[in-house]
């Protein structure tokens, strides 16, 4: 009975080590596979297009503008709405024009396209032209998307999975993840103060982190290059009589 127990034991430990090993095993290729998707992405970006949404707050504007279109409302009623949906606009305006300013001033990494978040759907629908914005924030027909490589970015307010409002990046239709640098910390006080650094600073740093995550990638393709050179040439000696 005791040589039993201490044979289950035994197995039991087998067991957990081989198991263990496997785990670390699958972690080492999903890590490598992640490192190795980023890399492929990081450089899709680089002769591609990074599409910047503006919000509308479409929702919440045509809300008070049916509200402001009803006869049931009184003069005070019809002030007030009408000074909620000016102030509405006002505020979306300035900030798109903030977001849209840093970009076109000091991001370099690769083409830049501004669109509204309305328009996200069209543009996954293979749109090239009729939905792009100028410097104004005005839809202008003439600019059309020549790259086949988008990548998407747009401010997003702190959540559960981020604790501070950021700048974040994806594919079109693909998530992207660590080591990628898809995201940057951009409070939106900083962008509500008129010409602050601070803002401006934030897509700077994105530009620098994504020219560095770019060399990485370079130089990793140059590595397995060299490791693929050294293979086939031990191969090609071993072959020699």
């Amino acid at each position: 009975m005791h040589m039993l127990l201490k044979h289950s034991l035994s197995l039991f430990i087998t067991i957990l080590a081989v198991s263990s090993l496997w785990a670390q095993r699958e972690d080492i290729v999903l890590q490598k596979e992640r490192k190795e998707f980023a890399y492929q992405s990081i450089k899709e970006l680089k002769k591609g297009a990074l599409v910047v949404r503006l919000k509308t707050n479409q929702r919440k504007i045509q809300l008070l503008e049916r509200t402001l279109r009803s006869s049931k409302l009184n003069k005070n009623q019809r002030k007030r709405h009408q000074a909620m949906l000016d102030g509405t606009l006002q505020t979306r305006n300035d900030f798109n024009e903030a977001i849209a300013d840093m970009f076109l001033d000091s991001f370099s990494f690769c083409s830049v396209y501004l669109v509204y978040d309305s328009s996200t759907t069209s543009l996954k629908k293979g749109v090239k032209s009729g939905i792009f914005l100028d410097s104004n924030q005005v839809i202008n027909p003439s600019i059309q998307l020549q790259e086949s490589d988008i990548f998407v970015i747009n401010y997003k307010k702190k959540s559960s999975e981020f604790p501070f409002d950021i700048l974040r990046m994806q594919k079109l239709n693909e998530r992207l993840e660590d080591p990628f640098p898809y995201y940057m910390q951009l409070r939106e006080s900083w962008l509500n103060q008129i010409n602050s650094p601070r803002a401006a600073q934030a897509v700077v740093q994105l530009d620098r982190r994504l020219y560095s995550f770019y060399a990485r990638a370079l130089a990793y393709d140059q590595k397995m290059e060299e490791k693929k050179a050294r293979k086939k040439a031990k191969e090609d000696n071993s072959e020699q009589p």
